[in-house]
């Protein structure tokens, strides 16, 4: 089952249940979802998309979140973050991503800046969307004495 799919199984489930907080955020979670497949070609939004969706989504509520200073609206931000973050993938640690740069860089003829793009698809593939690409940006630039 996709993940968008299982979005709206959950989103129909949460409106039967009366659970408004969880409805109202998974609706708008997949109305916007699906629009990012729509303006790519009128498609269904791959698991992918859905996932940077709702990462957009947890950091649209953590910078709200230190703004907000009314209780019961950090109280629903924090439980929307819990419901969001239940949908995505486990990001991979440190350790492991170091260790999987310093692999993929031994395994390098030209070990020179250059091969940047090379290490970063090589992240990509292997972890998806589940890692921090800014930070591990800054360990392959180090990594290839850049």
């Amino acid at each position: 089952m996709s993940l968008l799919a299982q979005l709206k199984k959950d989103s129909l489930l949460a409106r039967k249940a009366a659970d408004g907080v969880r409805a109202t955020l998974l609706s708008t979670l997949i109305a916007e979802a699906e629009m990012v497949g729509k303006n790519a070609g009128n498609r269904e939004s791959t698991d992918d998309e859905v996932q940077q969706t709702i990462r957009k989504f947890l950091k649209n509520n953590q910078e709200a979140v230190a703004v907000i200073k009314d209780a019961d609206r950090l109280a629903v931000l924090a439980q929307e973050s819990a419901i969001l973050t239940a949908y995505l993938p486990p990001m991979a640690d440190e350790v492991e991503v170091k260790a999987f740069i310093a692999e993929s860089v031994a395994g390098l003829a030209d070990r020179s800046p250059k091969q940047m793009g090379v290490v970063m698809g090589a992240l990509k593939a292997k972890f998806g969307s589940g890692f921090d690409a800014r930070q591990a940006n800054a360990w392959v630039k180090e990594a290839l004495g850049g």
